[in-house]
């Protein structure tokens, strides 16, 4: 799960989501989903997510590389329904997140995942990150967007068990259905998405030789 490594103190990753569809009766599984991330990605917060107004929710990472992680969690802590989510990558703004550059381009980026019926946008990379970035989402939300139910629940279980009879135990099916769920679901396509974002977000963030 998340690492605590060390970044640039003023640039952190916004995250602007909403959930489309939900209404006062998802509020509470909104508010259990962000209590867990707020726990779990706890030593890479800059601003816990909270619930701004009705389905819309945001925080921010000091560490813009645990955002792909955080946001498969999130998802799969309300599935489902469906989070749609901007990044924005940059300054905090006189030390609040949520006044600064990063917020305005996640913002930006939301704009763009609902233009373009996705789940997620990265800005504030570069011109040319942006595009890598953009052109991976698109590759990839689609198989987020293609999962059951069951496929959700299988991914989720896995993620907090980590071996498919473990899972099977719990959900009361086979081995071979847990298995069939997590391929269906193409857990491993979208993992190894979010670590080519979280490599990318972490190789941007080093120094650079002789700097």
């Amino acid at each position: 799960m998340p690492t605590e490594r060390g970044c640039e103190p003023r640039t952190v990753a916004f995250v602007d989501a909403d959930v489309p569809g939900a209404g006062a009766a998802d509020r509470e599984t909104l508010r259990r989903a962000l209590d867990r991330v707020n726990r779990v990605f706890l030593p890479a917060l800059a601003a816990p997510f909270t619930l701004v107004d009705g389905a819309r929710l945001g925080g921010a990472l000091r560490d813009p590389a645990q955002t792909p992680l955080c946001l498969s969690v999130l998802r799969e802590s309300v599935a489902p329904l469906e989070v749609r989510a901007g990044v924005g990558i940059g300054g905090a703004g006189n030390g609040a997140p949520g006044d600064g550059e990063a917020r305005s381009l996640a913002r930006r980026a939301l704009r763009l995942a609902v233009r373009d019926k996705g789940l997620t946008r990265y800005l504030g990379t570069g011109d040319a990150g942006d595009v890598l970035l953009g052109a991976l989402c698109r590759l990839v939300d689609p198989l987020i967007q293609a999962r059951t139910g069951k496929q959700w629940e299988a991914i989720a279980a896995y993620r907090e068990l980590g071996r498919q009879r473990a899972v099977a135990e719990r959900l009361g099916v086979t081995r071979q259905s847990v298995g069939d769920r997590l391929t269906a679901g193409n857990r491993r396509a979208v993992e190894e998405a979010d670590a080519a974002v979280a490599a990318f977000l972490s190789l941007r963030d080093r120094p650079q030789p002789g700097a």
